[in-house]
């Protein structure tokens, strides 16, 4: 079976709407050994098999996943082996409580390092 096909299996049997989002590791566990996963992972993207959010974190788009919160998502994700949460000011905002409504862009703590991620055409809210 051609890889981007056994690729397709594995996201169809593994995704769901609260399991969207995967990143390279995932993707290591499900072809080990593979040498060519970055390239694999390229050719699932312009076939819209995935879409990438920012580096290292791809969407599956063919499962019913929450829209507004596919930023929140990607960043736990991203720092999934640390302590993270949501800065006031993206909890105010988000509650309407303040004016300044931040648009595609949301803030987080983190016990990691500081660092800004472009995540495209993804929103919050």
């Amino acid at each position: 079976m051609q890889p981007i096909r056994q690729l397709e299996k594995v996201l169809e049997s593994l995704a769901d709407e609260e399991h969207y989002l995967f990143t390279g590791c995932d993707f290591e566990a499900a072809f080990p050994g593979r040498q060519g996963l970055p390239v694999l992972l390229c050719r699932a993207q312009k076939a819209g098999i995935l879409k990438r959010v920012c580096r290292g974190v791809y969407l599956y788009p063919r499962v019913n996943y929450p829209r507004g919160l596919v930023l929140f998502h990607a960043a736990a994700r991203l720092r999934a082996s640390g302590f993270n949460y949501i800065s006031l000011e993206t909890a105010l905002s988000d509650a309407g409580v303040i004016s300044q409504v931040p648009i595609n862009w949301i803030t987080l703590m983190s016990s990691g390092r500081s660092q800004v991620v472009k995540c495209g055409e993804f929103w919050a809210g």
